[in-house]
């Protein structure tokens, strides 16, 4: 049997027991997150990462940490830049891998760059750890394929074991790499003696596939959303903080798999211009989770809720994911999805996952071929 769209059909039979491979796919990332997880920690809860070839002493001299990646693998290395800052005290910077060798960047003394991709065969990826090598710049790939081009050529690679990944929007691909980001920060924090803030990361991170199981079962629900938004031709989705870069994914999962426009902005730029095209017309999604125990996180919230009712006023349709127990929220809109409360580190590896189904679900109700959108592949082998 084949999956059939408007784009032709899937080269390879459809999974038994789901209509997509993308389902799938998404209902797989439990037990991805768990392989990685199991495969770095020990015993005694300390991050022992696998064949890792960077010494500590190499750690130990790092000044600072950039990011090259492309696509869903650059918004997970935007948060990663969230995670490796809070968790290492080292300054990170993240760019698109396209843009990396034309921009003739600086690298300086012990210098680490980190290049994020599923596949590890991404042209543009590849050619910004040729250039980063040659300036002098340790290396490290973040990649779900063990053997590549990128893994060949770097100095160090962490896996993510996320197993095949058949569909082209990456889901399972992108969780993982997530939480490698944040094994790896952690493991940093060891070697350079920010203990505090790894022993609390890792204590959290353990519950994370039993997390991602609880917000699948908000599966229905997001087909229900769905259904009331896919009559919608463009969505804006923001988040403050650690959560604008899902707001990006999101976005990019509307776009590549229903071809509906969609943009992500973090929450507080709205009000630098965007917040002028706000009206009925223009559904919103937005991020607003909270963790009680983060000051800075339920300051963030109180500002996402003065923003929620600004829009709410000017009769814009808003769909919030928020946290379990947020009794605020659904007063101002009635479209709530509900992620588990998590560290605010840990959140976006939650919160994408409604997002997924979104987008799934919106491009199903469009007839679209979800598993092979127009013009995309799994791999970006030309510039």
């Amino acid at each position: 049997m084949f999956v059939q769209g408007d784009e032709g059909q899937v080269n390879q039979e459809t999974p038994k027991d789901f209509p997509h491979f993308m389902l799938k796919e998404i209902y797989e990332q439990p037990e991805a997150v768990r392989t990685i997880i199991d495969g770095c920690l020990d015993d005694a809860g300390n991050v022992v990462l696998p064949d890792f070839s960077l010494s500590p002493d190499e750690i130990r001299r790092f000044s600072k940490i950039t990011i090259a990646a492309s696509g869903s693998s650059r918004h997970a290395g935007l948060v990663g830049e969230f995670m490796l800052e809070r968790m290492t005290g080292l300054p990170v910077e993240v760019d698109f891998a396209s843009q990396y060798c034309y921009r003739d960047p600086v690298v300086g003394a012990n210098e680490l760059t980190i290049f994020i991709s599923q596949s590890g065969t991404t042209i543009d990826t590849i050619a910004a750890l040729n250039e980063a090598r040659r300036k002098g710049s340790k290396s490290l790939a973040i990649c779900n394929v063990a053997d590549t081009p990128l893994t060949r050529e770097a100095d160090a690679t962490l896996l993510t074991y996320a197993g095949e990944e058949v569909a082209i929007a990456a889901t399972k691909s992108f969780t993982t790499q997530l939480t490698a980001l944040f094994l790896l920060s952690a493991y940093i924090a060891q070697i350079r003696g920010k203990s505090q803030a790894a022993e609390l990361a890792i204590r959290e991170v353990r519950a994370l596939p039993e997390l991602i199981r609880r917000v699948l079962a908000t599966g229905e629900l997001c087909r229900s959303y769905a259904e009331t938004f896919s009559k919608y031709k463009d969505f804006i989705y923001i988040g403050r903080d650690i959560d604008y870069p899902i707001a990006l994914e999101g976005a990019l999962k509307l776009k590549e798999i229903s071809y509906i426009h969609a943009e992500g902005h973090p929450t507080g730029e709205l009000k630098h211009g965007p917040t002028a095209l706000i009206n009925e017309n223009l559904p919103m999604v937005v991020l607003v989770p909270q963790d009680q125990d983060d000051v800075d996180s339920v300051l963030r919230y109180g500002k996402s809720l003065s923003n929620l009712r600004e829009f709410a006023d000017r009769k814009a349709h808003v769909l919030a994911i928020a946290t379990e127990g947020d009794h605020v929220v659904p007063q101002i809109t009635p479209f709530v999805i509900s992620v588990p409360p998590a560290p605010v580190l840990l959140q976006p590896v939650i919160e994408v996952v409604p997002l997924q189904l979104f987008a799934y679900y919106i491009a199903v109700i469009g007839g679209h071929n979800v598993d092979q959108p127009r013009h995309l592949s799994k791999s970006v082998l030309v510039e």
